[in-house]
Parts: structure tokens; sequence; C-alpha cells
């Protein structure tokens, strides 16, 4: 069955694969079930990111709406809305992602990297909590920030998203890797994956990003407060930023 490491696609604008059902379990609660592939372009929630939404087309033209996904035990879930007796293990299916879910949780999520690297560049500001709402983006600073460090702050990030700079995503050795200075919230065993924004931050993330920081479009602060000793900020990217000034 797919390992979560054999998850993460290099390129995060792959909106669709075709695969094969390794396993499926049926529920019957809410007459769906679960299914596994040997591979998949679906996100898994972790890491404050939800999961991917989407569909699974059986051979036989079949369409099973995808509702959740999760990693568990080192396997790659799908959630259905529905297993009909041809989702059999050995049986084709493709996978295609809800392009709309998946580009709004990249611009949410890029936007944070920019963001807390800033903060942590301007302040010493370690990002300690994070999660993709889904009205706004929660960030939890480890220091307190005044309020107009965080406009400088929120300005600084919306000039790296001008810049358009790369968003560049690297797998390096142990060495390189013992060489390297990156964000990361805890010790990782294994493989790391580096997700390096120039000019704003450097940080080990198994998430979806954008390719460009331009395609964020735009970082919005909506509102802080004090949190255990640091501040929790309100944030929206790209299109939610966008219906927050409209």
């Amino acid at each position: 069955m797919q390992r979560t490491e054999k998850y993460f696609e290099k390129d995060a604008f792959r909106k669709s694969a075709a695969g094969v059902i390794l396993a499926a379990e049926a529920d019957a609660k809410t007459g769906g079930g679960r299914i596994a592939l040997d591979g998949t372009v679906f996100y898994p929630e972790g890491g404050g990111q939800p999961a991917d939404r989407g569909t699974l087309t059986l051979a036989d033209g079949t369409v099973l709406h995808v509702t959740d996904v999760h990693e568990t035990g080192g396997v790659i879930w799908h959630t259905v809305d529905a297993l009909p007796e041809a989702a059999q293990p050995g049986t084709a299916v493709t996978g295609v992602i809800d392009w709309a879910w998946r580009f709004d949780k990249m611009q949410q999520h890029t936007g944070e990297h920019i963001l807390s690297g800033i903060l942590h560049q301007m302040f010493g500001a370690e990002n300690v909590g994070f999660h993709i709402g889904s009205d706004a983006v929660r960030m939890d600073t480890s220091v307190s920030i005044s309020a107009e460090g965080l406009r400088e702050a929120e300005t600084a990030a919306n000039r790296v998203i001008w810049e358009d700079v790369p968003v560049v995503i690297t797998y390096p050795t142990p060495e390189e890797l013992a060489a390297l200075t990156y964000r990361s919230k805890k010790e990782i065993a294994g493989q790391v994956r580096i997700v390096t924004i120039p000019g704003a931050d450097v940080c080990a993330c198994c998430g979806t990003h954008t390719r460009t920081t331009g395609q964020v479009g735009q970082i919005k602060i909506l509102a802080s407060e004090n949190y255990k000793g640091g501040v929790r900020l309100s944030v929206v990217c790209g299109a939610r930023a966008l219906a927050a000034a409209q």
C-alpha cells in the first residue's frame, strides 16, 4: 500500500492521475467507505493543511466523491461517499482533485511561509501553531509583536509577493541538511522536504505551495491578539484577501 512519502509531488499543479485500487473498506454507518491506491495526487490532511477533495472515477464510469483523505499507518486512505461492488482491489481508477479547493490551500500555505519567515527575520518569532481554517489562516507566534511591527512585516511579506520569486522544493541529503539553516517545529526522521522562498523563508514542510510567490496574490493580517506570550494572527491570502478587501 502507498506510504505517505510516496505521495509528495514535486509539481503541486498536477490535477489528476491514473491509479489502481489496493484496498477498499466499506463504512456501514455512512454507506460509503475508504479506498487506498497505488499512487495519488490527493493531499492527506496534516501539517495544518486540510485534505484535498475531488473524485475517483472507476473503469466503468462510476464516479466516487472524495470527501476526506488521511494517512493511517503509512497508508493514504481516500474517504468516498459510496463504495460499489466494482470498487475492488485491482480496479483501475482516475483521481481528479478539486482544483479551486487545492489552489486556495496553496495560496494560504505559501503566504503563511512568507509571513512566518519575515516575522522570524524581523523579530526572531517562531511559528508555534498553524492551521488553514475555512475562513482564515491561524498563526501563533512565540513572541509578542506590536501592531506597528505587524504592519511592517505585512508590507515586507507582500513585497516578496511583488518580486514573484520561485518557490523551490528540494530533498537534501543528510550531509546537505546538516549544513542548512531552516525552520522546523519538530525533529524529523528520514527524508526531509525543504521549501525555500528566496529572501523570505527556508522551512521543512510537506504541504502544497504555489510555483512562485506572485501566485499568492496578497497577504493580509485581519486581526491579532495576545496569546500565550506571543500573538495569534488571523491571516488571509490570495482570493481570500481579495474577498476581504471587496
